[in-house]
């Protein structure tokens, strides 16, 4: 150990008494006898109470940096306990670090059987650290005895044994983590959320219907952030109820997740169609063009600009507030591929004298590209609006006209 050999006069205990933390350290990482380690570990765990600041913060490193790099199990326990001493925050760390391993970085020690007789042990933080690191190691065979911490009493170690399992991605747990979005204690449930979504299967997405209408907010969130990927019409009811939840973060995701739906529905199902228009038509004009536009922008994916333009179509009404802001959104992509196609439709389900005007002044009155001018040419003619007003007639008929001389023309054969 150098400066500081095994036989040092002064003893652990003294050196505990005056606070002597750099040279505990130095012990528990330098001595050569695991029976010192240990007992620098243990005494470290002794100055939990006095220590804050940057000197706990150095305590707790070291005794991290010992269990997961001590090659004696007797010191390894004694850190853990010690840790433990130092309060969850200590425990969390090492768990985090853990967590941070891929199989092939898992120190050799932490191997199944020795993680299974911890999780079973009767100490709580030897549970977190056993759950978590056998996660890691990704065992299919640990698997039972993690499912049967589903049940344990203290609900970090259910919520660390539940994300273990996600990351195994053992099937055979998708029904017991799905028992547990009812769990009394929120950590778990958002815990049993996130695995799911983690494991990812249809089998298990679709175990998330119904915490779309969880009491937790997180809870829905992660679950209607998922339901897109169904790709089915099972999360319909759950999403519609969702495009309307109190939570602003949750009518999002489901609006997103809606999204997906369509642009995985590549048979162009008339049902699921039907059912987002019923279901999108439910929101406010105002914030649903708000949250789409948000989308559109946010978004480099074009399946998603053109879902989002073809809902702008049907969920708002011609006549709403803000249908100017649509109308301009729409008319800017008459030339855009391949946008340009849906937002040409979307503008004729969008049928009003108001577009009709918006349509005059786009061809009139601003310079759009001759694609973008022929496909609103061809809107006008489509649009089924009775106008009396002789100078919107002679505004259409304008339009038509390309050259100063097909007018004349065209007055003199009406005069013929």
């Amino acid at each position: 150990m150098g400066e500081y050999p095994d036989d040092e006069v002064l003893s652990l205990y003294e050196l505990v008494r005056d606070g002597e933390v750099t040279k505990l350290i130095r012990y528990l990482e330098h001595s050569e006898n695991p029976e010192t380690r240990g007992n620098a570990a243990e005494a470290l765990g002794d100055l939990a109470e006095r220590s804050e600041g940057s000197t706990q913060t150095r305590i707790i490193d070291a005794l991290v940096t010992a269990v997961l790099e001590d090659d004696h199990q007797a010191v390894r326990t004694r850190a853990i306990s010690s840790l433990d001493r130092h309060g969850r925050e200590a425990i969390d760390q090492l768990i985090s670090e853990i967590d941070e391993f891929d199989a092939e970085q898992t120190p050799d020690w932490l191997t199944r059987k020795k993680l299974v007789e911890w999780l079973q042990s009767d100490a709580v933080e030897f549970q977190l650290v056993a759950a978590s690191a056998l996660g890691r190691i990704g065992d299919e065979h640990a698997v039972p005895y993690l499912v049967d911490a589903f049940d344990h009493l203290d609900p970090r170690v259910r919520a660390r044994a539940i994300t273990a399992c996600g990351h195994i991605g053992d099937r055979r747990a998708i029904d017991p983590i799905a028992a547990r979005l009812t769990d009394s204690e929120r950590i778990v449930q958002r815990a049993a959320a996130d695995t799911l979504a983690m494991i990812g299967t249809t089998a298990a997405i679709e175990r998330l219907i119904p915490a779309a209408r969880a009491d937790d907010k997180q809870v829905r969130a992660i679950a209607v952030s998922e339901l897109g990927q169904l790709k089915n019409a099972k999360p319909l009811d759950a999403l519609g109820a969702a495009l309307t939840d109190d939570s602003a973060e949750v009518r999002q995701a489901a609006l997103l997740s809606v999204i997906e739906l369509l642009i995985a529905d590549t048979a162009a199902d008339d049902d699921i169609r039907q059912s987002v228009t019923r279901q999108v038509t439910t929101i406010d004009d105002t914030e649903l063009t708000q949250r789409l536009l948000e989308i559109y922008s946010d978004t480099t994916r074009m399946a998603v600009k053109r879902t989002v333009i073809w809902i702008l179509g049907r969920g708002i009404s011609p006549e709403a507030d803000n249908i100017d802001t649509v109308h301009s959104i729409l008319l800017d992509v008459l030339d855009v591929e391949p946008l340009a196609d849906k937002a040409e439709a979307s503008l004729a389900e969008l049928e009003s004298t108001t577009l009709e005007d918006r349509l005059l002044t786009f061809v009139q009155r601003q310079t759009p590209s001759p694609e973008a001018k022929r496909r609103a040419e061809a809107l006008l003619d489509r649009i089924d609006t009775e106008r009396v007003d002789e100078n919107v007639r002679t505004s259409v008929e304008y339009t038509y006209v390309q050259d100063p001389a097909d007018y004349t023309r065209q007055k003199r054969h009406e005069n013929d």
